[in-house]
């Protein structure tokens, strides 16, 4: 099912997510916290990525994001496949992301900003680690 939100058509997915934001919100206190930021100006999408690793355990992955229901959906989708993984396990394939919102090959964009965020918030829990 395809619904619009003004001019652009959103996956039942993507809608979910978006709606639900499952995992938004800032990183927790204290020193096993990581993150990373990402942005790109033209679009003002923002992303924030938190990840709380211990013993090279991603314990909790976090978001905070500003920008299209797409961006949303997909820095919620990486925040819940990667609670619970090692650290070596934490991958992104943008495309594939894509592919599981069901979402148009013009907002992959969107998504390699969610992936820098989440990149760099992997490399500071390495370095911290």
């Amino acid at each position: 099912m395809v619904r619009l939100i003004g001019r652009e058509p959103y996956s039942a997915q993507v809608l979910r997510l978006f709606e639900m934001t499952p995992r938004a919100g800032r990183a927790g206190t204290g020193p096993d916290w990581a993150t990373g930021e990402s942005h790109e100006p033209l679009s003002a999408t923002q992303v924030r990525a938190h990840l709380r690793v211990v013993s090279d355990q991603i314990l909790e992955a976090r978001y905070e994001v500003r920008g299209c229901p797409v961006t949303v959906a997909a820095a919620a989708l990486i925040a819940e496949r990667w609670s619970g993984r090692t650290l070596p396990d934490a991958r992104i394939a943008p495309r594939a992301v894509l592919a599981d919102l069901e979402a148009s090959v013009s907002k992959l964009g969107r998504v390699l900003v969610v992936e820098s965020a989440f990149q760099k918030a992997l490399q500071a829990a390495r370095t911290n680690a």
